[in-house]
């Protein structure tokens, strides 16, 4: 949402961070025991927006909707096109409608977003994170019929207010937690916190396979 946004979120995290101790994985849920079923996520981070994927299986033939991506945003900058300085001080300073969105893509966000540079974390879920996370992602949609429809994604309208203290690195962040990972939303307040904590958590994950598993992800999303 440009400097003004970036300047005032920056201040919030040095903030918020300085007294806020880093979270632990929930026992049970992550990470998943060795030799257990498991379920892979991607997590996409751009600029300015975060999006959760569930590789679609099986794969389809078509190699389309290869990927269903899960995000946050405030409806007016992202749907209506109320941008600019006063939108970014709406969406930061006054409680607004949110919509989350929902997708069927054959690439990833970090892949298609306008607004690089992106990041990719890729995670692998017990059966328990996994249910776990999508029973709560559903459980953000505030009405079944979608607001808009188009380019391979719907928008519906959340339950939750956007604001500075509800945005989506900490839709994001409360998700995954959901599911069991040490990440914290109050500790989510921009690209770059959210990106710590997903980046401490690949740390602890200390799994040859899920490294395996970034680092063929990462070289099959690099520009040909």
């Amino acid at each position: 949402m440009g400097n003004s946004r970036r300047h005032i979120l920056g201040s919030v995290f040095v903030l918020v961070i300085s007294f806020h101790g880093c979270a632990v994985p929930v026992q049970g849920l992550w990470p998943p025991q060795d030799g257990a079923p498991f379920h892979t996520i991607v997590i996409s981070l751009d600029t300015w927006h975060a999006m959760i994927a569930f590789p679609l299986a099986p794969f389809p033939s078509d190699r389309k909707s290869a990927f269903e991506e899960w995000g946050y945003a405030e409806q007016a900058w992202y749907l209506e096109g109320r941008q600019g300085v006063t939108g970014a001080m709406r969406a930061l300073f006054w409680p607004s409608p949110g919509v989350i969105e929902v997708g069927l893509h054959n690439q990833i966000w970090a892949a298609r977003t306008p607004q690089p540079p992106s990041d990719v974390f890729v995670f692998r879920l017990s059966e328990s994170g996994y249910r776990h996370l999508r029973r709560h992602l559903r459980s953000t949609i505030g009405a079944p019929e979608p607001i808009v429809v188009g380019e391979g994604s719907r928008f519906y309208p959340s339950k939750q207010s956007y604001h500075l203290f509800h945005h989506c690195h900490q839709y994001a962040a409360e998700a995954l937690r959901e599911a069991g990972l040490p990440v914290s939303a109050w500790a989510a307040f921009s690209r770059t916190s959210l990106a710590m904590q997903l980046r401490r958590a690949v740390r602890l994950a200390a799994d040859e396979d899920v490294a395996k598993t970034i680092g063929d992800f990462q070289a099959a999303e690099e520009p040909k």
